[in-house]
Parts: C-alpha cells; sequence; structure tokens
C-alpha cells in the first residue's frame, strides 16, 4: 500500500467521523423550547359600553381597553385584582392576566356600583388556566 492510499484512507475515514460526530451531536442537542403564543384582545369603550362586555382569554394572555369615543376608567371591582386608569378618549390601557380566574372592571362615569352589583359600563375578563 501506498503512502498516498494510506493519507486517502485517514483522510475518509477522518471525514467519516466527523460527520458521524455532528449528526450525533444534532441527535443529542435538546430542541429549543417553543414559548406559547401569547393573544391580545382588546375591549372598546364605545359611548357607554364596552364591545365586548365578556372577554375570555388564557391565563398569561393580555387585555387592552381603547377608548373609542367619550372618556372613561376602567376600573376594577371586587377583591381578586387592582386596576384603575383613566382612558381619554384615543387612548389605550393594557394588562396581562397571569392566573385564572374571573376578573371584573367598570368605567366609574359611565356605571353604578351599589351593595357589589355593577349597572351600566360594565365588564367582565374571564381567565382560563
Amino acid at each position: 500500500m501506498s503512502v498516498r492510499s494510506i493519507r486517502s484512507t485517514l483522510a475518509l475515514t477522518a471525514a467519516s467521523l466527523l460527520v458521524v460526530a455532528l449528526v450525533a451531536t444534532a441527535v443529542a442537542a435538546p430542541k429549543a423550547r417553543q414559548t406559547p403564543t401569547r393573544a391580545t384582545k382588546t375591549v372598546k369603550g364605545i359611548s357607554t359600553h364596552w364591545s365586548p362586555t365578556i372577554v375570555r382569554i388564557s391565563a398569561g394572555d393580555t387585555i387592552k381597553w381603547k377608548a373609542i369615543s367619550n372618556t372613561h376608567t376602567v376600573t376594577s371591582y371586587r377583591t381578586n385584582w387592582h386596576f384603575n386608569h383613566s382612558l381619554p378618549q384615543g387612548a389605550t390601557v393594557s394588562h396581562r392576566f397571569s392566573h385564572a380566574g374571573t376578573f371584573r372592571f367598570r368605567c366609574m362615569i359611565h356605571s353604578t356600583l351599589t351593595n357589589g352589583v355593577c349597572s351600566g359600563m360594565c365588564g367582565k375578563v374571564v381567565v382560563s388556566g
């Protein structure tokens, strides 16, 4: 066997080992974790009502309130969350809901709250786990 033949065999063996090592590394490498897609839903303040009044989302999703017409507030009521923002016409405010539950909100300008019962411009976010 000539020196040239030995060198060719060694080069071919080294290349084969390199390919095997690369394939083994690719197979063994953990796949990148995919982050779940987070949704943003919009609740519009139109005249004296919210549209929609009930929004269903998953934990981790975001609600954006937008004052289409008039000035509003986005004010939580009940005790499971605290949120109170003024919303001049054209403005938006957002909140990310991190855990399951029902979260009630209202506009203090266009609603009344009597004995824990909201009338008028009232809404709720229902978050599933």
